[in-house]
């Protein structure tokens, strides 16, 4: 099994680092915002949230061209917005613990979801 698949095509590699820059920021903003008012449970469910519903959309319909979206490709979509919310929750409550700022962690982890997420989308999620 290859760890970084190759893309299709150019056209694909640009509008998957297009929508996922553009899911970041918005996320990312709710997230940054969400963490001074609410508790860090709250904050990275409600941006998983709205990381998920951006995302299934961007990356089934407009990266990866897909038709339709299905039941299947909906679990597992699912399956791993939940696995990337536990990680981000995990590492943002343990570096907390460590005296690391909650908002700092944040930022520095996004590219390691981002990784997890293109591998298992390319490979598993929308093949």
């Amino acid at each position: 099994m290859k760890l970084i698949p190759r893309l299709k095509s150019k056209g694909e590699k640009r509008l998957f680092l297009m929508y996922g820059i553009l899911n970041f920021f918005i996320t990312n903003i709710i997230l940054q915002f969400s963490l001074l008012i609410l508790p860090t449970l709250i904050a990275t469910v409600l941006s998983q949230i709205i990381n998920f519903s951006l995302g299934y959309y961007f990356y089934g319909k407009k990266v990866f061209k897909l038709n339709k979206l299905n039941n299947n490709i909906f679990r597992k979509y699912l399956l791993l917005a939940g696995i990337l919310w536990i990680c981000n929750f995990g590492l943002i409550e343990s570096f907390f613990y460590f005296g690391v700022s909650k908002n700092l962690t944040a930022i520095l982890i996004i590219p390691l979801l981002v990784l997890i997420s293109f591998i298992s989308q390319k490979n598993y999620i929308f093949k």
